[in-house]
């Protein structure tokens, strides 16, 4: 509006000096017009003069001119009052002086070109750049040839100031102008107001698309013309706004769909930054969504920089195929399930925690082996103890008969053997075992209590000590023989591992739900290799050993419904079995 104001303001100041100059030019012509008619009735009465003294010959050329003077003098004057603002006079030839005029206009007015007044044999007109005003300031004239005998005698002059005629232009021309001035400053001023009418209207006008309702309907009703782009306008909003409303509830199902499956799910745009994440994926990347999204990948998740997922989804993303493979955690703790789909934007990333499957399925593995080996065992221990039990009678009824010291030693030494053998049948017997039997309510601390002694003893013949820290748990349901077996497999395995001047810890505390029995000693560890392989039949790292002691205390565990987990590093290893408390 400021720029269309000074656009206007310069036209109307350009304007105004082009018709002022109009104006001006106008009233020079009349004045200049006006002023050759009172020059010509100089002129004329100059040669009525002349004609009468050139008659005369009595008088002499100075009588003349005096006289000639005299009677121009009074002419001069009497039209002077007739003209007040015109300047008259006679300018004579043959006396190069003014010889008649209204005003001492010798003394005030320098005639530039002298040559011009004696050549010019036609009226001509005199500008600024001829004549100087007597008060300084331009004039206008006008000098008309007096011709006598076709000889010019001299000029008769009219002249008037410039301002005169300056300030009668601009009177005449202000006359006009001003009221045109007022006339376009009130046009201004009702365009002004119809601008800002409409500039009312229209903002009532979005304000009603925007608020959704016809309020202003009166506003409205000032621009009807916009009263069908309104309803088109309102149909398109309308429209828009039910697409919204269906992409909005499309977006909550999906979210709510990626939300509530169990496998952990995110996105990824071209520049590998999070577009996406669920609560699984948060869950298993440890971050929340505000420290995720528009996140770089590689920097938020460092640990995958360099590895095979960094090569998967590198390859996923390059060359547009879907990829799927699996992994595992840093420490090596965690097994992860990934699938990597790409699209037009991005990346999308299905990440499944597959540990406890893994676990299960090695589990399973394992319980197949102990039951084909349960199985096994149960049905041949009947076959084979038959004849070793005939067998060790025969051995007993030599050793009580022989005189010789050597046999009778090779007697006990073959018993020996034979009961070992048993042994091993009765441990076999046992992994075929679904249920504990004979159980009873019996507290795990009165347990470990009896057989005390016998630990303490194993421990000080290997110059180890045993740490007991019991605390208060209630009775459980238990199997006394196989909770006995259960303990001394794993502490004396325990022992065994552990270096001189070490001790095996014994603890039972409650845990949440659980009492639990936890079994530590200082040993090694338990290498990668075996700990995959843990509870599987003849799987031992002793020379001696036969790999069912840690089988059959896992199957102990297992039919008494007890959990059976472990933690192992270089300082040692714990074995934790926690049996779930009876409900009340």
């Amino acid at each position: 509006m400021i720029k269309i104001t000074i656009i206007i303001f310069c036209i109307l100041v350009m304007l105004y000096f082009f018709i002022a100059r109009i104006y001006w030019q106008k009233e020079v012509l009349n004045r200049q017009l006006e002023l050759l008619s009172v020059a010509t009735s100089v002129e004329q009465r100059v040669e009525q003069y002349l004609l009468i003294y050139e008659q005369d010959k009595n008088l002499t050329v100075e009588e003349k001119t005096r006289n000639l003077q005299s009677l121009l003098q009074i002419f001069i004057k009497d039209l002077s009052k007739e003209k007040p603002n015109v300047i008259l006079g006679y300018y004579d030839n043959n006396l190069k002086t003014m010889l008649a005029s209204s005003t001492n206009i010798q003394d005030s007015i320098e005639f530039i070109p002298t040559q011009g007044m004696t050549e010019s044999r036609v009226s001509s007109f005199i500008s600024d750049s001829d004549v100087v005003d007597w008060d300084g300031k331009g004039v206008i004239g006008v000098k008309v040839p007096v011709i006598y005998r076709d000889q010019i005698m001299g000029y008769s002059l009219a002249l008037i100031a410039s301002g005169d005629i300056f300030y009668k232009s601009y009177l005449n021309y202000s006359q006009v102008f001003v009221p045109s001035i007022v006339l376009w400053i009130l046009v201004l001023l009702l365009i002004k107001r119809n601008i800002d009418q409409i500039k009312i209207s229209l903002d009532a006008f979005a304000e009603t698309i925007i608020q959704e309702s016809i309020d202003n309907k009166e506003e409205l009703e000032k621009l009807p013309e916009l009263k069908p782009v309104y309803d088109r306008i309102r149909t398109h909003l309308d429209s828009l706004q039910r697409l919204n409303v269906e992409l909005e509830e499309s977006n909550d199902k999906l979210v709510t769909i990626m939300e509530g499956i169990s496998d952990g799910f995110l996105s990824l745009d071209k520049n590998w930054c999070f577009t996406f994440i669920n609560e699984e994926a948060k869950r298993m990347t440890g971050k929340e969504e505000i420290d995720l999204l528009g996140k770089d990948l590689w920097e938020e998740l460092p640990e995958i920089f360099n590895s095979e997922t960094m090569v998967n989804l590198r390859q996923a993303m390059n060359e547009n195929q879907s990829m799927h493979w699996e992994t595992s955690s840093a420490s090596g703790g965690r097994y992860f399930e990934i699938h990597a789909y790409p699209f037009v934007q991005g990346l999308s990333v299905f990440i499944r925690d597959i540990t406890e499957f893994k676990k299960q399925k090695g589990e399973l593995l394992r319980l197949e082996r102990l039951n084909l080996i349960g199985q096994m065992a149960a049905g041949i221990s009947h076959e084979v103890r038959n004849p070793m039990t005939t067998v060790r009678g025969f051995l007993q009824m030599l050793e009580s008969r022989s005189d010789s010291e050597q046999n009778k030693e090779y007697m006990e030494i073959m018993i020996s053997e034979i009961d070992r053998a048993n042994g091993i049948i009765t441990d076999f017997l046992s992994l075929a075992k679904a249920n504990a039997e004979c159980t009873k309510h019996e507290n795990i601390n009165g347990i470990i209590h009896r057989i005390f002694p016998m630990i303490q003893a194993d421990a000080f013949h290997s110059s180890k000590d045993i740490d007991l820290n019991l605390g208060d748990i209630p009775e459980l349901e238990v199997n006394e023989s196989e909770i006995r077996q259960l303990i001394l497999n794993l502490v004396r395995n325990g022992l065994e591992e552990t270096p001189e001047n070490g001790k095996v810890s014994i603890s039972t505390y409650l845990e949440e739900n659980y009492a639990i029995l936890a079994i530590e000693d200082q040993g090694g560890g338990i290498p990668q290799e075996v700990q995959d392989k843990m509870g599987t039949p003849f799987i031992t790292t002793k020379e001696t050993g036969t790999g069912l002691g840690l089988a059959i205390s896992i199957g102990i565990a297992q039919r008494h419904k007890a959990k059976f987990e472990f933690k192992t590093g270089s300082d040692g290893t714990v074995f934790y079995i926690k049996f779930p408390l009876e409900k009340a």
